[in-house]
């Protein structure tokens, strides 16, 4: 699970670069908005640990309303001259959340298994 937060504080890093760029290229103000309440689902499960099944599936929950903001931000982008290369920035990120959400549905039912148990284990 420490692998997929890091990864999902990487993709909330990216988010934020491309909405930078869509605030630099001028885009309609709903992009970028959009895009920092994306950034901000995932960087907010970001810090903490998720040993439980309980919060492993809140990891879970933040990465598919990751997806919501993103398609609202190519909703707004979506027809307007110009704003491709963020349509297509978008669509990529919206790529990365699914593989963060099928990596998070694969490892949402884990346990944590103690140190000595995997002595033996073949």
């Amino acid at each position: 699970m420490f692998r997929l937060r890091m990864f999902a504080a990487l993709v909330a890093i990216v988010t934020l670069g491309v909405m930078v760029l869509a605030f630099v290229m001028e885009a309609p103000i709903g992009v970028p908005i959009a895009l920092l309440v994306a950034a901000a689902c995932l960087a907010a499960i970001t810090p903490f640990d998720a040993p439980t099944r309980r919060e492993r599936n809140r990891v879970l929950i933040a990465c598919l309303l990751y997806l919501v903001p993103l398609a609202v931000a190519v909703w707004f982008a979506h027809g307007i001259p110009g704003f491709e290369r963020i349509e297509a920035a978008v669509i990529v990120l919206s790529q990365l959340g699914v593989g963060l959400i099928c990596w998070a549905f694969a490892t949402r039912k884990r346990r944590r298994m103690p140190q000595p148990r995997r002595y033996f284990d073949n």
